[in-house]
């Protein structure tokens, strides 16, 4: 069950583009080519991607299907229902939500855990594979499922067809999901919910949304009547407001019959009642709201400026999103230009807009500030905004932003055949919900080009006055509640705005840097040794300076690397006294720019270009990651001989990221989940002084000098780095860029390693309590440590001994006990400094079941200890395992990832195909004897958080 969502987002490969709704679209309506797209009036209607095949039924459900090969043996499916929180009466508070949870507790053809259990046995995962989510509009269910395997796609349209009209709401499993929920409701509290408590009746003012989140309240849950759970289910879920959502791996055609066939036997309604609809009345004048909160950790302040949703998804409907994409994105750059001044008035602002609720869309501007600078955050957001406003944006700044979009979307069309399933069920589950269009991307890349060079920077400068409106505007601030922090009156906020409104601002100088990327390019070096990689087409180079280049080649994107890099030293290699300084050089650097270039400039100079990347340094080892598009792996090589060669020193973008890296951390120490993680850290670390927490005051302890000495060090001498390179490059063409720009890097020849700095765990059974906060609620976090061997069946007996732990777990603490919302059971192994592992199991539950619940975990690790698991969970593992690798082999991100653990470890790269074989040649004696091994219930350490008091709830004040 996923987090609370207001509305869905339409998700387009790199993009988050403006909501543009469209009418309900006849099945069978032909799209328009691409080229006849580029040429049609702005009144006409989008055209419809002719690879979905669409249909209503004749009880009025609808269907949407698509064949789509990425990923691989893989199917999307969605049951979509047109309801949610906002439908409940109110003896339904949460019952929405509710019966979500039941739809996995039972149905006509499941009983009880059979759904889940069925699942897993085809080797998918809860959460990842198989989910829901329940919002205040709609109600989405989410399975994703192997197409390989005969029967699987129709149990899955089996247990759509059950959770649209056969849920059972067995009373004793409601009894049980009552408790389950109501621990979700627990999880949910903290600041956050109590700052959202206050915020939402003003946000929504005057709406049903403002008295209906989904997860209702702890109230309702308790005294949820079952008749009034089984009635929003007999209302709501009928299937003229549902939807089934089918893309993946499949014969199109035979999954529109197989949908036809079985969901059109679902009776039409009798007599259907209307679905009605409950949109955000307007308000004229600004609203306000000041929530406090005393363990929230930071102030910060948002404006929205609601207004009606875009609707007639015309073409001249898609060219103003354009239109506004250009808008945000030149306000979005503005508002970050600040944060890298001096004395900024924000440490980090954004520019954004999208779906609020149903019917209602919001440009959206949002800071966080340095406490007590509330109304200077304010003042500076509406600022930038008025600045747009009354002198409008340059031609840099708009040559600049059509150029990067344009190149974004020739990254999304040249990916338009590689686009994951899912992104297409986002957009289905999107059209059937609120009409958003949903036209191929060859049709939208050419109403980009058509679009992009005619508009101009007078209609973008109108749409900038247009949106700063007061009808509609909500300022919403939330802030610590300290001793000695002032708290923002209303009146003051609103004499902000209104100050801001009547002063004349000066226009914006958009300052452009003509100097080159890199000045003086290197001498180049050459390849002085190759070979391949046989099974796994990893090509390795040494250079000339010593630097070590491995290059996979892949056909998984079309227009996609991924690039990293490392050598042995990291931070280990600093003094005690000089850890701060280390810790901090890669910020510092990447703050100051490179070359001649600020921060600021070199953003500008990247302008077009779809590559990143940067340094860091970790405890160990320093080094690169980034990626981009293909056609930018040059830039990437020039940024990272300019990283090695070039760091810029800037006092000025020093002290603007000491500033602002202090203010981000003052007020850590008030929430309670920091608390419990510097604890179980610590307690992990027996107190060694770099396991520290960072505080405030680690910061003081920056020095420009020192950083840049240490950072120049680490990246002095290039000979020991070894580079990784995986995505659809041409191996012939990316090596005489590698040799000219890493092969001229600087090479000394110095062999180092990392320093073992002597933090070890602790022996024996530590238990400690955090007693910090005011909700009642608790967490508790066991881990089991100690020393192993680091090699591959090792790692695969502990992860199979996690695995079977936590379905242990979720079945007898949340199923049977409805004591939390999930266990989570993590292993880990390192190799450096020396070798450890680490078996994790947390969970949340109520103070008073800590204890209760703890027992029961340690009682399955003794059972897990004695028996082993049984052949059922052991096959669980293994499948959930085999199912994983069949999409994480054709994932670049997988592949760098593992080549980089690989060489780091000294395995053998051939081997990396096979990885997944260990899990499935293990047997319950080996994970009964790992479990032994690692789970010694006499070395481990527990830390428990649990709240200050006995009850109540922290002060709100507005």
């Amino acid at each position: 069950m996923l987090p609370i969502r207001t509305a869905p987002a339409r998700v387009l490969a790199l993009l988050a583009l403006a909501g543009l709704p469209a009418g309900a679209l006849a099945q069978g309506r032909a799209a328009a080519p691409a080229a006849a797209t580029a040429r049609a009036p702005l009144a006409s209607p989008l055209p419809v991607d002719t690879a979905v095949a669409m249909g209503r039924l004749p009880n009025g459900m609808r269907y949407y299907v698509r064949r789509n090969h990425e990923p691989e043996k893989r199917a999307e499916l969605r049951l979509v229902v047109n309801a949610g929180s906002v439908l409940e009466t109110e003896d339904q508070r949460g019952m929405a939500h509710l019966v979500e949870h039941m739809a996995f507790n039972g149905t006509r053809n499941f009983a009880k855990q059979e759904i889940r259990d069925y699942l897993e046995r085809v080797g998918m995962r809860f959460g990842a594979d198989v989910n829901a989510y329940t919002g205040f509009d709609e109600t989405v269910f989410s399975l994703t499922l192997p197409t390989d395997s005969a029967g699987v796609l129709d149990t899955g349209l089996r247990i759509l067809d059950d959770w649209a009209r056969a849920v059972t709401f067995d009373a004793e499993e409601i009894e049980k999901e009552r408790k389950v929920v109501i621990e979700e409701w627990r999880l949910g509290q903290g600041a956050g919910s109590r700052l959202r408590d206050r915020q939402f009746p003003v946000l929504f003012r005057g709406s049903r949304y403002a008295e209906r989140l989904p997860i209702g309240s702890r109230e309702s849950l308790e005294r949820a009547d079952p008749a009034a759970l089984r009635r929003f289910y007999a209302e709501w879920y009928r299937p003229e407001l549902m939807a089934v959502v089918a893309v993946g791996d499949f014969d199109r055609d035979a999954m529109v019959r197989a949908i036809r066939e079985r969901f059109a036997a679902i009776p039409a309604s009798p007599a259907p009642r209307e679905r009605p609809a409950f949109g955000l009345p307007e308000h004229g004048e600004a609203l306000f709201s000041v929530a406090t909160d005393p363990e929230t950790t930071g102030s910060g302040v948002t404006v929205y400026f609601k207004h009606p949703r875009r609707g007639d998804g015309t073409v001249g409907a898609y060219r103003e999103g354009i239109v506004e994409t250009l808008y945000l994105g030149m306000l979005g750059d503005r508002l970050y230009e600040l944060t890298q001044k001096p004395d900024a008035p924000y440490l980090s602002a954004s520019a954004s807009s999208g779906p609020l609720v149903r019917g209602t869309d919001s440009q959206v501007l949002s800071a966080s500030v340095r406490d007590g600078g509330v109304e200077r955050g304010l003042e500076a957001l509406l600022t930038e905004a008025e600045r747009a406003a009354q002198h409008g944006f340059t031609a840099s700044e708009l040559a600049r932003q059509k150029e990067t979009l344009l190149r974004l979307w020739e990254q999304v069309y040249a990916e338009r055949d590689k686009m994951h399933s899912g992104q297409f069920t986002a957009e289905y589950v999107a059209h059937f919900l609120e009409g958003e269009p949903i036209p191929d991307v060859a049709s939208e890349f050419e109403l980009y080009r058509r679009f992009l060079p005619g508009i101009t920077l007078e209609e973008v400068n109108r749409m900038a006055a247009a949106r700063l409106r007061e009808q509609g505007r909500v300022v919403l601030v939330s802030l610590p509640e300290k001793a000695g922090l002032a708290v923002p009156t209303e009146a003051a906020l609103r004499a902000v705005v209104d100050s801001v409104a009547r002063r004349r601002v000066a226009a914006y100088d958009d300052r452009v840097s003509d100097r080159p990327l890199v000045t003086t390019p290197p001498r180049a070096g050459r390849v002085v040794s190759e070979r391949t990689v046989p099974g796994v087409d990893v090509r390795e180079w040494t250079l000339s300076n010593g630097v070590r280049v491995l290059v996979k080649s892949t056909d998984f994107k079309e227009d996609e690397f991924l690039f990293a890099g490392n050598s042995p030293g990291g931070t280990s290699l600093a003094p005690d006294s000089l850890w701060v300084p280390a810790l901090t050089a890669a910020g510092v650097v990447t703050g100051g720019g490179v070359g001649e270039l600020s921060l600021v400039e070199l953003g500008k100079r990247l302008s077009g270009k779809l590559v990143g990347v940067g340094p860091n340094v970790g405890d160990l080892r320093e080094g690169f990651s980034g990626g981009g598009s293909t056609q930018d792996v040059e830039t990437l090589l020039q940024l990272v001989y300019l990283y090695f060669t070039a760091p810029r020193p800037d006092s000025t973008a020093f002290l603007t990221y000491q500033s602002r890296a202090r203010e981000a951390l003052r007020n850590r120490d008030a929430s309670p989940d920091q608390a419990f993680g510097d604890t179980l850290r610590l307690t992990l670390a027996q107190n060694h002084p770099r396991a520290r927490p960072l505080t405030s005051e680690t910061f003081e302890r920056m020095d420009l000098a020192r950083s840049l000495a240490f950072y120049r060090d680490r990246f002095a001498d290039a000979g020991d780095f070894t580079f990784y390179f995986v995505g659809s490059l041409d191996p012939a063409e990316l090596r005489p860029l590698v040799e000219r720009w890493l092969g001229g890097l600087p090479s000394t020849g110095r062999k180092e390693s990392w320093r073992d700095v002597g933090m070890t765990y602790p022996r024996g059974v530590i238990r400690k309590t955090v007693r910090k906060g005011v909700e009642p609620k608790a967490r508790t976090q066991l881990v089991f440590t100690g020393t192993a061997p680091f090699d591959r069946d090792t790692i695969a007996a502990t992860n199979a001994v996690a695995e079977v732990l936590e379905l242990r777990l979720r079945d007898l603490l949340r199923e049977d006990m409805g004591g939390t919302y999930g266990a989570s059971v993590g292993a880990g192994a390192t190799r450096d400094p020396r070798p450890t592992y680490t078996v994790s199991i947390g969970f949340g539950t109520s103070p008073e079941r800590v204890e209760e619940l703890t027992g029961v975990v340690l009682a399955q690790i003794d059972s897990l200890k004695r028996a082993g698991p049984t052949a059922a969970e052991l096959q669980k593992v293994r499948e959930a395992e085999r199912r994983s690798r069949e999409t994480e082999m054709r994932d670049n991100g997988f592949w760098i990832s593992q080549m980089m653990s690989y060489v780091n470890a000294g395995w053998d790269l051939r081997e990396i195909p096979a990885g997944g074989d260990r899990t499935a040649r293990l047997t319950p004696e080996a994970v009964r004897d790992a479990a032994r091994r690692y789970l010694d219930t006499g070395n481990y350490v527990q830390v428990t958080l649990l709240p200050e008091t006995a009850g109540g709830t922290a002060g709100n004040r507005e």
